[in-house]
């Protein structure tokens, strides 16, 4: 089992939080900049091979944009797990007043097996 404070828990989700708004607003701001480089292109008569190559350069950038925000996925799916083996408990941090003890004209039965479908596995994680 493992053992970490439990005040990192919300840090932790929200730096989580912090980098994957970072990661599209990064890609956000490389695809606003290829299409202004689309536009100029354009009525700047470029041959071409110097278009074909810009363009490529911000395609391959916005991929690997794509493939960091991939990793930090990944790494979300390893924190879960790590969670799981925490004595702490997978905690609802996204949950402004928590998750509720019961779902509201459910019975007691139909709000544990909904509770339990956000208990996510990590390998079943997309």
């Amino acid at each position: 089992m493992y053992n970490f404070d439990a005040a990192s828990i919300p840090v932790l989700s929200e730096d989580t939080r912090r980098a994957i708004a970072a990661a599209d607003d990064a890609l956000l701001t490389n695809t606003q900049m290829f299409a202004s480089i689309l536009q100029t292109a354009k009525t700047a008569d470029l041959p071409i091979n110097v278009t074909q190559n810009l363009y490529s350069n911000m395609v391959e950038g916005a991929v690997k944009f794509l493939e960091g925000r991939e990793q930090i996925q990944q790494s979300v799916r390893i924190m879960q797990a790590i969670a799981k083996r925490s004595p702490h408990g997978p905690k609802m941090e996204g949950c402004p007043l928590g998750f509720p003890s019961r779902l509201s004209g459910m019975k007691s039965d139909e709000a544990v097996a909904a509770k339990s479908t956000f208990d996510l596995d990590p390998s079943s994680v997309d």
